[in-house]
């Protein structure tokens, strides 16, 4: 048996590294990946080394093809030549000969499994490192084709983009860092897909932060000439600096290209993973507007006995707020003033003026600063203003309304408080007594059901690797079964009847994939993929127990 089972290795492995060759450069040079990246800017030599990195995740992808082929190749040539018909008439059991086959199966089990995670998202971590270290040359590409280009929420364009070479470069400059200098530079800035901001800049500095584990770009603008359209004013300025935004690389890591281990954390702690914390700063927003309003409540509505006055502060300014009227709107918890009486204070100097309104209410906005959010009251209704003590001869001047000097949401002691209070993750599961009106809770809801996707996701990937990797064994043992019963004649034959349980697996596995991003199939994802995994051995095992041994 030893002698045999060495000719049948040997056999298995000469067909399975020839089959292996020839679908990898198959795979590999279809000209696909190269098109991709090419399109995206990066040079020959990038794309030279991303195919270096691509080639070893091919060859596991192909590796259970390969191994099935090999299989009935080679026992249904074996019977073709009489040779499993002298092993029988030996009186060697048919079943013992399937050992190499079953070597070879569970070989590529291993492989396959290991490959998936912990190989393939390695070198794709070097991919995506090979396009970080070419993030500038693929953004030079975008100004050169007139594109914009697209970080947090602006959009840059410039009539003409050179890259800042080193002796250029201030001595202070950071290391490791690549600069671009754009001139004829336009922006937008985007708030929920609105254009709150537009504005030109003479010159722009690219600053390319290209070592953190998310690439950042900032951008120092000189020259700045901008139109708020949510404060209705035109400003200019000499110097704006926006970001560091991440920014996304054309080659980027996703859920199924991530390795076992952050699989298992992302499972265990899902705000951990990275879609989920870009999400994670709406529902941040979510809870300190909630936060910001049931503050202002509790001051100035009379039914919850406040005191008349809610006091807000910026760096330079105080402003103490009182009113007549109150309501909150039913829908999103905004709260509405009437007969509104605002005293202002600057901080630096002391200086006070009171503006009347009809109405006011407040909104939370972005800052300037990355995740940081910041109050704006607002005005609306003749509004108002006088200098206190009063200036004999002061004209008074009315407006429609005024937006006051905005103020920090974290830099007011008592939102801080009470917002570092909550336990934002702890909305996403439910875990909260919170009263919140409906608007938010329907975003919430939106969003637990987006983040109940993510985790589906990772859950669907590490049951998807295990069983089908689980189910290459029996793949192969089918595909050799299947060989030996055609006796070699019809060798395309058997493996085309092979590949039909195998498609049935990979289908099963797709749907499974499919059905996980819906919370309510949790359960059923992962029973369709490990009872495809089950499928694949009752076939073999119905095929090797009943039809071979007739």
């Amino acid at each position: 048996m030893r002698t045999l089972h060495l000719y049948f290795a040997r056999e298995l492995l000469k067909t399975f590294l020839m089959t292996s060759v020839a679908l990898t450069l198959l795979v590999v040079m279809g000209g696909g990946v190269a098109n991709i990246f090419k399109g995206e800017g990066i040079g020959a030599e990038e794309v030279a080394k991303v195919f270096a990195f691509l080639t070893p995740v091919a060859i596991t992808l192909i590796l259970p093809v390969a191994a099935l082929f090999s299989a009935t190749i080679c026992y249904g040539r074996a019977a073709a030549d009489n040779e499993i018909t002298a092993c029988r008439a030996a009186g060697i059991n048919i079943h013992r000969l399937l050992l190499s086959a079953g070597a070879l199966g569970l070989a590529v089990t291993l492989i396959t499994y290991a490959s998936w995670n912990f190989i393939i998202p390695r070198l794709l971590q070097q991919i995506e490192d090979t396009t970080r270290r070419e993030l500038h040359t693929i953004v030079l590409g975008q100004f050169q084709k007139a594109k914009p280009l697209s970080f947090g929420k602006y959009r840059i364009m410039a009539n003409r983009c050179e890259t800042v070479e080193a002796d250029r470069l201030p001595p202070d400059a950071p290391p490791n860092h690549t600069f671009l200098l754009l001139t004829g530079v336009s922006f937008i800035e985007l708030e929920e897909q609105e254009v709150v901001r537009f504005g030109t800049a003479d010159a722009t500095t690219m600053d390319f932060d290209k070592e953190s584990l998310t690439p950042k770009v900032r951008a120092n603008l000189e020259g700045v000439r901008a139109y708020d359209s949510a404060r209705k004013q035109y400003y200019e300025i000499k110097h704006q600096t926006l970001g560091p935004y991440p920014i996304p690389v054309p080659v980027r890591r996703k859920i199924k290209f991530e390795n076992l281990p952050a699989l298992l954390t992302y499972q265990k702690h899902p705000e951990k993973i990275p879609d989920v914390e870009s999400r994670m700063g709406n529902m941040r927003r979510l809870v300190m507007a909630f936060v910001m309003y049931d503050e202002i409540a509790a001051h100035l509505d009379p039914e919850r006995h406040g005191a008349g006055k809610y006091v807000i502060q910026s760096d330079t300014m105080r402003y103490e707020i009182a009113a007549d009227a109150f309501k909150l709107d039913p829908e999103d918890g905004r709260p509405t003033l009437g007969g509104v009486r605002v005293e202002e204070t600057s901080l630096p100097d002391g200086a006070r003026r009171i503006y009347n309104a009809d109405t006011a209410t407040f909104e939370l906005r972005s800052g300037l600063k990355p995740d940081t959010f910041v109050v704006f009251p607002v005005l609306k209704g003749n509004v108002g203003a006088r200098r206190v003590p009063h200036v004999e001869g002061e004209r008074l001047v009315k407006k429609d309304s005024l937006e006051l000097q905005p103020a920090e949401f974290l830099s007011q002691p008592r939102l801080k408080a009470k917002f570092e209070s909550i336990d934002v993750p702890g909305l996403l599961t439910g875990n909260f007594t919170m009263n919140l009106p409906p608007d938010q809770m329907k975003q919430i809801a939106k969003l637990s059901e987006r983040i109940e996707q993510f985790e589906g996701e990772v859950r669907s990937e590490i049951h998807f690797r295990a069983s089908y990797a689980v189910s290459v064994v029996a793949m192969v043992l089918l595909g050799a079964t299947l060989g030996i019963i055609v006796r070699g004649g019809q060798v395309l034959t058997a493996f085309g009847i092979s590949c039909v349980p195998v498609l049935i697996v990979v289908v099963a596995c797709i749907i499974g994939r499919n059905l996980a991003d819906r919370p309510k199939f949790a359960l059923l994802s992962v029973a369709v993929m490990w009872g495809a995994a089950l499928f694949m051995y009752v076939a073999q095992g119905f095929v090797g127990w009943k039809i071979l041994r007739r």
